[in-house]
């Protein structure tokens, strides 16, 4: 019976350790701010059929931000597109036929079609920190390997 507790409480930390790791390697939709401290706002959709999303986030410090993020049809993730934790806030979009227009409370953000699509593209905005790169690889690495050796063997 000891022998089969060790082995469920082995098996259990190995599988934790798999999808710590790859939880970590996984990329969010976010380059900035916590995705789960966020709720929707606004929506709207452009003309080449890709959702956009406003969010309104805000840690337990009182601390806002405000996150739009693109969401082309498709295969393709959710990704953000505009990060702002500064004065003025965002607190709406519009969409038409030529872009969208995100409302302040100051100057109006303009982008058009193309201009949001490029935003969700900027290379140096989605990579991962390498030491969160080496911290998933690490973790998905022990679990594995704890994981291979308490598989069942022949003769076991």
């Amino acid at each position: 019976m000891r022998q089969l507790v060790l082995l469920a409480t082995w098996t259990l930390v190995g599988t934790l350790l798999v999808v710590s790791g790859a939880y970590l390697l996984v990329p969010s939709r976010n380059a900035h701010g916590n995705r789960w401290r966020e709720h929707e706002m606004a929506s709207c959709v452009l003309s080449d059929s890709a959702e956009l999303k406003l969010y309104q986030g805000e840690a337990g410090s009182g601390h806002t931000w405000f996150s739009v993020t693109h969401n082309p049809k498709g295969l393709e993730l959710e990704r953000q597109i505009i990060y702002r934790d500064r004065s003025p806030g965002l607190y709406d979009l519009v969409c038409d036929s030529a872009g969208v227009v995100i409302q302040t409370d100051g100057q109006p953000i303009t982008l058009s079609t193309e201009q949001a699509r490029k935003l969700r593209q900027q290379p140096g905005e989605r990579s991962l920190p390498v030491l969160r790169w080496l911290a998933g690889g690490v973790l998905l690495l022990a679990g594995a390997t704890l994981l291979w050796f308490l598989r069942p063997r022949r003769g076991d």
